[in-house]
Formats: C-alpha cells, structure tokens, sequence
C-alpha cells in the first residue's frame, strides 16, 4: 500500500511525499511526481526522514525526571501517571498564581496545520499565556505590510518567466532547493541573476555576486530609487496611479546618491550602475528576499525599502517574500470561543527575561527546542534551571530542552499522524496521511492535548474533535482551496486559488511609500537608513546549516561541530590559524571555536551556523552570544546584529 504524506520541516519547499508501506513499516519514500513543484525530488533531509523514524534515539515512553535539571537523569513512568502529574501541576498553580502562569511554549517543529495549531484549544480552555512566533520573520511580514497590505508576492511558476532575478540575502541553494532548480534553469536560458549578500554562497556561484555590507541593504534600495528617479527610469503612470507618497520618497531618498551609497554599502558605483540599469531594463523581474537579512536591528527597515523597488518600475509585486495563500479559519482551528479572557503573550525573542521576572510558574514545550534555537541561551537556561518552574516537553528526542524537562512525552514523525500542511512558496495544499502506528508509546500533539483534556476534566467539545473532521472543516469553509477534501484524499494536494495582486489592503488601498499609520505605530512613515552601531570589532552571522532545519537532525548528524569561519585578513591581523581555536564573547558570553579562513567571508564579519544542538557540541552552541533585541517591526529577532570580540 501507499500513503500520501508531506514533509513537515520549517522549509520553503514543503514536499509531497509518496510512502510506500509493507506489513506496518515504511518500505521508501519518494517525491510525488505529480505535485507540480516538488517535481519528483527530495532533498537530502527528506531523503532522511525514513531513519528519522526508526531511528534508535527516538523517545518511546513517557519519564519523569530523577536528578537535577539538565543531567538528563529519567526514569519511565506510564501515559496516565504523567496526565495525571501534568494535570494536577496545571491546577494547583492555575489556583495560586493564575491560569497566566502557564505557557504555552510552541513554535514550528512541525507546520502541520492540525499538529501545529489544534493544541492551543487546550491552551484556550484553561487560559494559558503564550509566546509570540517571532524569531524569524515578522519584521518582513511587517514592513510588506505596512507597503502592500500583505506579504504576498510573486509565485515559483512566475519567477521562472523572468528575464532578471534578484536573490536578495537569500541562499535557496540550501534553504530552498526545489527553489534553486528554478534559479539554475533562469541561468540556463541566459537571463541573469543578481545575488545581493555579505556572505558568498554557494547560490552567489550562479548569478552575479554584490558583496554589501552587512545592515546596509536600505542605503542600497534608497540610492537605487535616487537612481532610478533622478535618471526618469520609473513607470510614471503606475507610480501615479499606485503609488502614495512618492513625492516624500524622492526627498528622502535624494542623500543616497551613487557615491554614499557605495561608501555605506561598500559596493562599487560601477556595480551599482551596471545593476540598476539591468534591473529596469530586464522584465519581468523578482527581487526574492530572504529572511535572514531582517533578522538584523533594522531588518524591518530593509524590507520596507527593497519592497519599493518593483513598485517603481511598474512591475505589480515584483517580489517574493513569504506566500501565505490559505485562508484557514484560525479562530476555528485554535478555539479561540473557548475563552474569553484576553490573551498574556511573551515576546519569544527575549523570553529569558520574562522567566527572569518570575511570573511563570509551568511550561509545556511542544514543536521547539529553545535551549539550542533562541538566543541569550545562557540567561535562558538559568530560567529552564529554575525548580519553581515545571516543565513538560513533548518531542522525538532527547533535545537539550527535554534534557530540563520535569516530564518527557514521547511524540510522532510524520508518518504517524495525520494533518494537512500548506507552503510559504508555492501554492499547493498537501495532504499527510497516517502510514504506520506509532512507535512505542509516541503520540500526536493532538491526541497528547485531547488526553489531557480527559485528564483535567474538562468538558467542550471542541478539545475532543478528530483530526480528520478539523481537516474536512477547514476545507469546506475555505474559499481559497480549489477542490474539496475528497478531492484532497484522492489526489494527495489540491491548488489554492491566488487572489487579486493589483488589491492592496493598506488604509489608502495603494502602495504605501508614505504610510501614516506606520507612524502612528512608532515605525515612521517612510523608509530609512538605521546605521547599525558596532560596539565590538567583528559582526556574528548565524545562518541554519544546509543539512538541518533550525536544530532538527542535528542528532542524526553528530558529525555537524561548531565552525567558525574569519575573513583571511581579519584572521592574520588575530594571530588565527585555520583549526585553531578561539573565544568569541560579548555581553552574553563567551564560546570557544574551532576556526577556519574562508574567501566567502568579507572583513569583519564572523560566520557560522545554527542551530547545534549544545548537547553534541561541546556543551555550548553560537546562541550563547546571540542578541535577545527585539524589533520595533513586529517584535522580531535580530539574531544577525549580534557583535563579538576574539579573546
């Protein structure tokens, strides 16, 4: 028999899987061939996803913890011992600190919808508090919201039409590769490719690489305006038409011209020339941006400002971001009628400052492994250490934050639940099948918060829905989904229809250069330039390693160690030598590192990758230095602004 099954990762690509199943166990995997954009491949960590399940590290019981936290010393106990712990833990701090006083710590571990989201009914019904998913994306989410109305941009299938393409602080060549394969075949008809970054990548190797400066990517989308201004290259009638405060955007772009630009940036005007004119000239074009360069101080600002450039030249969201197409009732699916009381979030970003306070008492940690991912991991594990707060953790594994739990509950892979996923890139709704039992004792997040329900006694009906029943009702309330949900289990995806890109659901319905409510809101009305101070010598990138997503397979990848890669002149100024190890520190900390030299890695910056787990990697990972800033632009992280010292 076969299933239909989706990978879960935190990824752009959101493959469509077919699973092959014999006598109970998975006999192979490969890529739906039908899906239009998995295009009949996985990459190598959908590849991994069979020996992900069977893997023997795997969690297979409920246990308690019996020593102190963080010796991952346990001892197994049964389902109904631990509901029972749980449950009692819930009430008796419910009653002396308030419902508030519990947390429900989630993120993205898996982006099922069902899996990802049903548990916060439970959350709902006792009135727990909860984290904001603010770690990766929204200062971008943001800013593309205060200029479009949204963050939708253009689609996989349009962007292989273009005759220019800007790969903007992007590296789909790791981060997407189905996306890469669209890139490779734009190059391989001749058009080009631009790649704007500090860090050579391996996706820089296919196009034109502008090396810029770190946090100096709003300088450059300004001086490109002033360019494209000045020299009357901009589509008038579209500007015109779609456009507010254009006019207050020239003024404010007219101090970036060619020569400030590149003495911010670091870029050559010669570059900056060859790059506009081909920009205004190639159509249609994208400009695809990424996520990490807004993980920076002013990331939001960046955003903001590169989103202005298609506008300019009349190409209609020329740009792609991050594409949510579903139209998923939220409120249904989280159960938000089941509470009235107005919802305490924490800022994610800074949480171990909110442990600090001591306002919250219990934890269920689900879908996330702060202790390798967030940043200020040293403040963040005094919090985790704290015996006032209990702790519960459902994964596969045995992460670091299960390592500080009071109770492990063991979870399923994706082969073992049901659940619907959508894509952040193209436009298909992919089915996930259950194909085996699970292992051991695991179960789902669903089945884990409609067991607890039981065992806190709790009576709506909402906690108790199945899984297949959510699914059928999201469909048929969604306007978006081409097809129903028969359809879906016959085909294993179905297309969401695109809506309307010419609609900007902004306050004045155009595309706002100028944006009142932006000011309103603390954010300024109009793009700018917001020089990031470096207060120690060499600025710290932290991007995700090619082989894991945020910290998932590291533990199938112990191999994976900590590198810390300097710039040839910066490590002969240092005294390094390629092996040789050394001590970044900052405010946060320190963490001592194997160093290479590396060409891609321009003069004071510092590269390396996340998110390793701790645990395999000497005790200690780059989040120990990592910055907890939070963002004006949608309470955001700023992993990337983080600054260190080499001792």
């Amino acid at each position: 028999m076969y299933t239909f099954n989706t990978c879960p990762r935190d990824c752009y690509d959101t493959c469509s899987i077919i699973t092959r199943v014999r006598n109970g166990k998975i006999h192979g995997i490969e890529a739906n061939k039908k899906q239009p954009f998995t295009q009949g491949f996985l990459c190598p960590k959908g590849q991994g996803l069979i020996p992900y399940t069977y893997s023997k590290q795997r969690l297979l019981y409920p246990m308690r913890r019996d020593g102190k936290k963080g010796e991952g010393k346990f001892k197994k106990i049964t389902w109904d011992d631990a509901l029972d712990e749980i449950s009692e833990q819930m009430k008796a701090r419910s009653a002396k600190f308030g419902t508030e006083s519990i947390l429900q710590f989630d993120y993205a571990g898996t982006m099922g919808f069902i899996q990802r989201y049903f548990p916060s009914r439970f959350f709902n019904a006792i009135g727990a508090s909860r984290i904001t998913h603010t770690v990766c994306s929204r200062a971008g989410d943001k800013a593309l919201e205060i200029v479009y109305g949204s963050n939708l941009g253009m689609l996989p299938d349009e962007i292989e039409e273009c005759r220019l393409v800007v790969v903007w602080g992007m590296n789909p060549a790791w981060s997407s590769p189905h996306g890469f394969e669209i890139l490779k075949k734009i190059q391989k008809r001749g058009r080009k490719i631009y790649v704007i970054d500090p860090i050579k990548t391996p996706t820089a190797e296919i196009g034109t690489h502008l090396q810029i400066k770190p946090t100096t990517d709003a300088a450059m989308a300004l001086g490109c305006i002033n360019h494209i201004v000045e020299n009357r290259l901009y589509h008038e009638d579209y500007v015109a038409k779609n456009v507010t405060g254009f006019d207050r955007l020239v003024e404010v772009s007219k101090k970036y011209d060619l020569n400030a630009m590149a003495r911010i940036t670091g870029l050559k005007t010669r570059e900056m020339e060859d790059f506009i004119a081909d920009y205004v000239s190639l159509r249609p074009n994208c400009i695809m941006m990424g996520y990490g360069m807004q993980r920076n101080r002013n990331g939001g600002e960046m955003i903001r400002a590169i989103s202005l450039l298609p506008a300019l030249i009349g190409e209609n969201r020329g740009f792609f971001y991050s594409t949510d197409l579903d139209d998923f009732d939220r409120q249904y699916l989280e159960g938000w009628n089941l509470t009235s009381r107005r919802k305490v979030y924490h800022n994610m970003v800074d949480i171990g400052r909110t442990l600090e306070t001591g306002r919250i008492k219990m934890m269920f940690v689900y879908n996330s492994n702060p202790l390798a991912t967030l940043p200020n991991q040293n403040l963040l594990r005094k919090g985790f250490s704290s015996e006032e707060v209990f702790t519960v953790v459902h994964d596969l594994f045995m992460t670091d934050t299960a390592l500080y739990a009071d109770i492990v509950l063991p979870a399923t892979t994706t082969f073992e639940h049901f659940d619907l996923h959508a894509s952040y890139f193209h436009q298909y709704l992919s089915l996930n099948e259950k194909a085996i039992e699970p292992l051991g004792e695991a179960r789902s997040n669903s089945e884990t918060f409609r067991s607890l329900a039981r065992a806190m006694g709790l009576n709506a009906r909402e906690l108790y829905e199945e899984d297949e029943k959510v699914a059928f009702n999201l469909i048929a309330r969604s306007k978006t989904v081409e097809g129903r949900y028969e359809d879906l289990r016959k085909k294993g995806y179905l297309r969401f229809r695109v809506p309307n890109r010419r609609v900007f659901s902004t306050p004045t319905r155009k595309i706002e250069a100028f944006s009142a409510k932006a000011a309103e809101e603390g954010l300024g009305s109009l793009p700018s330039h917001v020089e990031v101070q470096a207060k120690l010598p060499y600025q710290l990138i932290s991007p995700v390693h090619k082989l894991l997503v945020r910290s998932q397979y590291h533990q199938m990848r112990p191999e994976i160690q900590p590198v810390a890669y300097f710039n040839k002149k910066d490590a002969q100024e240092e005294g390094i030598e390629a092996g040789a190890v050394v001590t970044l520190a900052n405010e946060f900390g320190e963490w001592a590192v194997k160093a290479e030299i590396s060409e891609s890695v321009p003069r004071k910056v510092v590269l390396t990758y996340s998110a390793l787990w701790p645990s395999l990697s000497g005790g200690s990972n780059v989040n120990f230095l990592t910055t907890d800033f939070v963002q004006k632009y949608g309470g955001n992280s700023a992993y990337n602004s983080t600054f260190v010292r080499v001792t």
